[in-house]
């Protein structure tokens, strides 16, 4: 008997989720002398779970983000221009340049310091993008763990008017080399719209929390136009199969990231860069931080060696 052949079925029709909620990042002091353009992470767009906060990070000589502690939460650090390093108490380092990523997943506890990293003469400025993710509460006592990946390993995709360079996740056929701890179907991808009418469609997972950051020029989704450093959070209706980023209008090129992930059913108590799920959850993490135990044995007394470089004076201030 011949075999029957079986068609593949069809692709889910392309229904393009739509801007729920948008706003200007807010600009702010950060660290040791920098600035920081926050959006989630402000009262105006707080805790679109999984995502906790999100930086664009300008540092300059001088400047950055000396030693301090995290716990129950991950990181993501995108370098859109220049150098920044790492160090914790593990022992671990890096040293990002441009285009290059960062995942840290704090656990149970690490102590670290991020910095720019500059040529001995002359002025320099390093840019980067960081996002914080929530661990589920079953991973919050994790081990600590980090990796980094250099530019040359992201997943890329190209077509007539756009590209795109994926860091976590899998979109237009590119997988991104960052293997996230805690956060199952996660997607992180950085887009780019050559022309006016240039377009770019990402799938989506349905129900998963979608964000759209623009780091330049002007994108469109739907019936909303977003400008140069402004987020959304996408609706996330069950029938929307993805999101249709297109570019409006303008000569400059427009750079957009796209976000998404699984969204967490767990209450958020943050207590400065300690992410728990209660207030007494929040309150041991500073004991345990603060007597050097259940995860932080390491951090009496450790110092980072890059940290040093922050100006004395400065008005030092976590990361929180």
């Amino acid at each position: 008997m011949a075999e029957t052949e079986t068609a593949a079925p069809p692709p889910p029709p392309r229904t393009s989720r739509k801007v729920q909620k948008s706003m200007a990042a807010f600009e702010t002091a950060e660290g040791v002398g920098a600035r920081v353009k926050r959006s989630v992470g402000t009262p105006g767009m707080w805790n679109p779970s999984p995502f906790l906060i999100l930086d664009w990070a300008t540092v300059e000589r001088g400047a950055g983000f000396p030693t301090h502690p995290h716990r129950g939460m991950s990181t993501l650090t995108w370098v859109l221009d220049g150098t920044m390093q790492h160090e914790d108490f593990l022992g671990n380092k890096g040293v990002l340049g441009t285009g290059d990523a960062q995942w840290m997943t704090a656990g149970r506890g690490i102590v670290h310091s991020e910095m720019p990293l500059f040529p001995e003469d002359g002025p320099g400025t390093a840019t980067s993008l960081q996002l914080w993710i929530d661990l589920p509460a079953a991973k919050k006592m994790v081990k600590p763990s980090y990796q980094d990946r250099k530019a040359s390993s992201m997943g890329r995709a190209a077509w007539d008017g756009g590209s795109v360079t994926v860091v976590v996740g899998e979109v237009c056929g590119a997988s991104g080399p960052i293997k996230p701890t805690g956060a199952d179907g996660m997607l992180f991808a950085d887009f780019s719209l050559e022309r006016a009418g240039a377009e770019a469609w990402a799938a989506v997972e349905p129900g998963h929390t979608a964000i759209v950051y623009v780091l330049s020029g002007t994108l469109r989704i739907g019936e909303t136009t977003l400008e140069a450093h402004h987020a959304a959070v996408l609706s996330a209706g069950e029938d929307e199969t993805g999101v249709l980023l297109s570019k409006p209008s303008g000569r400059k090129p427009t750079r957009a990231v796209l976000i998404a992930g699984k969204p967490l059913d767990q209450p958020v108590v943050q207590q400065g860069p300690f992410v728990v799920t209660s207030r007494e959850a929040a309150a041991q993490a500073v004991k345990d931080f603060q007597a050097g135990r259940n995860g932080f044995e390491k951090a009496p007394g450790w110092v980072s060696e890059i940290g040093k470089s922050a100006r004395p004076g400065g008005g030092r201030r976590r990361r929180d």
